[in-house]
């Protein structure tokens, strides 16, 4: 049979206080307790993966268009009662005879939508018996939650809803957190009050108020959680409370969905609520289970589910946790410090409680789903399952792997933190296939250092005998070791063919103190042992690893045994399983462990994928040899540095002998090379640099980090001024001076660290100048604008581009006025004869090589032309003359002023406003004799410079 842990639920004090090892209590009389973790009695749960349903009872989906006669009529027809009403969209009928035949009879009404068996789930936090003291920074840090803190603190109105127990509402660390919830299990008790303390465990992890100074910190941070009680008293419940309570949860806004519950057997009833909430956008996170097994669990395994194993605080995964390749995810789920109800809470300690299992785990992933969700609010929950198993640390065999799924939530990645490495593993011990078994024939001890790792030993015999095989692990205790040893070994003939196996059983059961006795377990098999070769496969049951010992023990005893066992498919694989560091030129091979027939061996039945994203690599099979038994596969191009591959062999090869071979899997990586350099580039520009480059395929790629020097000194990855660093093609790097060389130097750094060779592009220092001939000339005059683009020093290029510019003097918009090339001196001219007062100033915009630049402003003011005439220009004391002109511009209702000269000054005696045509005309009566002298002044306005006329002389006698 399977080996399968138990865990009990630990219960003990705040994290603050049992880091100190004691707290003292103080009563109202002053007496002083010392109190140590509580040990809830209750037995474990969802020890065995066997599927259980209510008896006599099926749950109902009616089709949304049945009348309420209808289905009335229906229940009536099946001989069931109802304590639901028919109205509601599901409907659980209990009646005489035993729920698989009720079932067959209710799919086959036409109102019936769909219709399953109502299994039952079970908390996936079993209790636990020991207690083991930790503090919440230790696996909090795990999934880096503390730096994913410093990016996001809130999941603003993503609503978390906790399917399970029901919640404390009054816990003094969940007051404020709490939205109304829904009791799905008694219609006569609508609070979801937690009767069995796992739900307030649960949701606590998500929700407990952060930096309040009290308690434990929820992953949210600053959360609304809603309480939906779906399981009873004893932590069970069936699917009609579940989907009952998906669909409430759903329907009053929850965004993200907590279950941590599971068991086997799968309820179309509840699929279809999980796949309505999926589609709703809602984010669905389950446990996956406490079996230690890779029986499969639901609802943790429904497509778009999040289904989330448990590791300890180090990152490794915890014996108890249930694996397969549904599982997507793996967060802590050991020993983790949560609330607890108070009613539950026995007199003396904290309402705190430490919770052990992947019910533990779920929460914390659920919590992180609800900060991204909040941060990007559109995304759908695949987009969100989508980002977290993207961004997870890969953990145990390398790629994607039934135990943890993608790897370990990052919560800091996901909320948009930079990525770190991946978590290390053990590199392979190279015995994991019958053609690298170790050669035995004394006792034996080593270590299972992978999850999922077996290890291969051959006895050789002269001639046939009885042997006995047995494994002995090192002391099982999964109240003191999160991960444990349980012996699986399997036996095999030279052909691989089966002679034997077996399994230890778990530890049994105290009957006085009702706890396990712990200690080594043994798995032994007795098989008749042909001459020649025999094959021994060793692996931990619970998938596991374990960094403890071992034995493995061969001895000439016992009678044989029947064959039991399933034949093995493959002699040799290539790269060994579990390996990494394989060159990047590798080509796979499978060598068969029996004659296959060729035509069977296509591209069909033997793949070579991506490990982490699935997607086929692109081959070609060298035929099939007889000879060896092997298939050579071979890439269409080079391997990619620090990834990981698996070789598949599925269903559809066949031997000689008519058998189907056994599917197959085996992962390798490549080595983690350097990343190759960059195709980097720059262009120049005005005080600024244009910055671009091609990122290669990589599966490891980090980001790209830009370091510059000012003058021609290449940088570092360390020194210089820091440009760029991230996942971008191009930037734009602003703020530079004129005049200045600029040398970048450019890095791909993948997440090892590995850093590229530097990529160099350097930009040389420009300077531009500008003259005119003339800064003041009159309207309608020519002024010719010369310019120069140099490099700072003096050296000259020819044709490069030199842009003048030009804006009126009073506007602050320049417009091109010509394009420029340089001469074989660098140098430009152009002639211009401006309307009006302006500013000039010459640019070059920069090119691969060099950085832009611009000229100072040069301004030449334009004065306009003004006429004048004196007539007559002698005239008798008493009498008049006229003083009268033109301006050219026209400036139309400006005034212009007559001026006399006298005492050394000149003095305006009188204005006239200009005509449209720029006319204007002064008369001039003077009141003394001599000679007079008159002029027009034109004051300077925002397009034109100030402008006299000639100076006229009037004789008066």
């Amino acid at each position: 049979m399977s080996f399968r842990p138990s865990h009990w639920l630990r219960l003990g004090l705040p994290a603050a206080l049992v880091a100190g090892g004691l707290v003292v209590l103080t009563s109202s009389s002053g007496s002083a307790a010392q109190p140590g973790p509580y040990r809830p009695s209750f037995p474990a749960t969802h020890q065995t993966a066997k599927a259980e349903f209510e008896p006599n009872a099926v749950v109902v989906k009616f089709k949304k268009k049945t009348t309420t006669s209808a289905r009335k009529a229906a229940v009536s027809k099946f001989r069931t009662t109802t304590e639901d009403s028919v109205s509601s969209d599901i409907v659980k009928l209990k009646g005489d005879i035993p729920a698989p035949d009720l079932l067959k009879k209710v799919q086959a009404d036409p109102a019936v939508e769909v219709a399953s068996l109502n299994y039952k789930r079970r908390i996936a936090a079993v209790p636990n018996d020991l207690y083991y003291g930790t503090d919440q920074k230790a696996y909090l840090n795990t999934v880096r939650m503390p730096q994913a803190w410093d990016l996001s603190k809130s999941t603003g109105d993503q609503i978390v809803a906790v399917l399970d127990t029901g919640v404390d509402a009054g816990h003094p660390d969940l007051v404020g957190h709490l939205v109304p919830g829904y009791n799905a299990v008694s219609t006569t008790r609508p609070n979801p009050v937690d009767d069995n303390g796992h739900g307030t465990m649960t949701l606590g992890i998500i929700a407990a108020a952060a930096n309040n100074g009290a308690g434990v910190a929820g992953v949210g941070w600053n959360v609304k959680a809603m309480p939906v009680k779906v399981l009873d008293a004893n932590g069970e419940g069936y699917d009609a409370d579940v989907a009952e309570g998906i669909d409430w949860a759903v329907g009053h806004g929850a965004k993200v969905i907590n279950m941590s519950l599971g068991g086997p057997g799968s309820s179309a009833v509840l699929a279809t609520s999980v796949a309505n909430a999926i589609a709703r956008g809602v984010v669905v996170v389950a446990a996956a289970g406490n079996d230690g097994s890779d029986v499969v669990q639901y609802p943790a395994a429904y497509s778009g589910v999040i289904a989330v194993g448990a590791t300890d605080a180090a990152g490794a995964l915890t014996d108890f946790s249930s694996y397969g390749n549904w599982v997507d995810l793996a967060a802590p789920g050991w020993d983790i410090l949560t609330t607890g109800s108070r009613a539950l809470t026995p007199s003396g300690y904290e309402p705190y409680w430490y919770c052990t299992g992947t019910s533990c785990s779920a929460p914390i992933v659920a919590g992180v789903a609800a900060l991204v969700k909040n941060k990007w609010p559109a995304f759908t929950g695949t987009q969100v399952e989508s980002r977290l198993k993207a961004l997870a640390r890969d953990a145990g065999p390398r790629g994607i792997d039934p135990y943890y799924g993608a790897g370990i939530l990052d919560a800091y990645a996901a909320l948009g933190g930079a990525r770190t490495t991946d978590f290390p593993v053990a590199q392979a011990d190279g015995n994991d296939q019958p053609e690298r078994a170790i050669p035995v024939s004394t006792d034996i001890s080593t270590t299972i250092g992978v999850e999922g790792d077996v290890d291969w030993f051959e006895v050789t015999s002269d001639a046939a005998r009885n042997i006995r095989v047995s494994v002995t692990g090192p002391e099982f205790n999964d109240a003191k070791y999160s991960v444990n040893f349980g012996p699986r070994v399997a036996v095999y003939d030279a052909n691989l063919e089966p002679l034997g196996a077996a399994v230890t059983p778990f530890p049994d059961i105290d009957p006085v103190t009702q706890q396990p006795n712990w200690g080594p377990l043994t798995a032994s098999v007795d098989v008749s042992a042909p001459a020649g070769s025999t094959f021994i496969a060793v692996r931990n049951d619970n998938g596991s690893r374990d960094t403890r010992q071992y034995s493995l023990s061969i001895t000439e005893e016992g009678n044989g045994g029947a064959t039991n066992g399933n034949s093995y498919p493959v002699r040799d694989v290539m790269p060994y399983d579990l390996s990494f560091g394989q060159s990047v030129a590798t080509k796979p091979s499978v060598t068969f462990a029996r004659d296959v027939v060729a035509s069977t061996v296509t591209s069909d039945t033997v793949r070579f994928v991506n490990g982490t994203t699935g997607a086929t690599v692109p081959t070609t099979l060298t035929p099939y040899d007889a000879a060896t038994r092997q298939v050579v596969i071979n890439p269409a191009t080079p391997l990619l540095d620090n990834t990981t591959y698996r070789i598949v062999v599925l269903d559809g090869v066949k031997e000689t002998s008519g058998n189907l071979v056994a599917p197959f899997t085996s992962v390798f990586s490549t080595a983690d090379l350097a990343p190759p350099k960059l195709t980097f580039d720059a262009a120049g520009a005005y005080l600024a640099a244009n910055l671009s480059w091609q990122i290669p395929a990589l599966s490891d790629f980090d980001q790209v980090i830009v370091r510059r020097n000012a003058g021609s000194t290449v940088p570092t990855p360390t020194t210089g001024t820091l440009v760029y660093a991230g996942t971008a093609s191009a930037v734009k790097n602003t703020g530079l001076a004129q005049g200045v060389t600029y040398t970048y130097g450019a890095w791909i750094k993948d997440r090892s660290g590995k850093f590229s060779p530097t990529a160099v592009t350097q930009l040389l220092g420009m300077k531009t100048a500008i003259s005119a001939t003339s800064t003041l000339i009159p309207y309608g005059g020519s002024i010719t604008l010369r310019g120069s683009t140099l490099r700072i020093d003096n050296k000259a290029y020819a044709g490069l581009p030199t842009n003048l510019y030009v804006r009126p003097k009073n506007s602050s918009t320049f417009k091109l006025l010509a394009a420029l090339k340089t001469s074989s001196t660098g140098t430009v001219a152009y002639a211009y004869k401006p309307a009006v007062s302006s500013v000039f100033m010459m640019t070059f915009p920069g090119n691969g090589d060099l950085m832009g630049t611009r000229s100072v402003d040069v301004t030449a003011q334009v004065a306009p032309t003004i006429s004048a005439t004196l007539a007559p220009t002698a005239i008798k004391l008493g009498g008049v003359t006229k003083f009268s002109g033109y301006v050219a511009p026209a400036h139309s209702g400006q005034s212009v002023y007559l001026q006399q000269y006298g005492n050394k000054v000149w003095k305006s005696i009188a204005s006239v406003k200009l005509s449209s045509s720029g006319a204007y005309a002064f008369g001039i009566k003077p009141a003394v004799r001599g000679q007079i002298a008159y002029r027009v002044w034109f004051p300077a306005d925002a397009d034109h410079a100030q402008a006299y006329t000639v100076n006229k002389i009037l004789t008066v006698s």
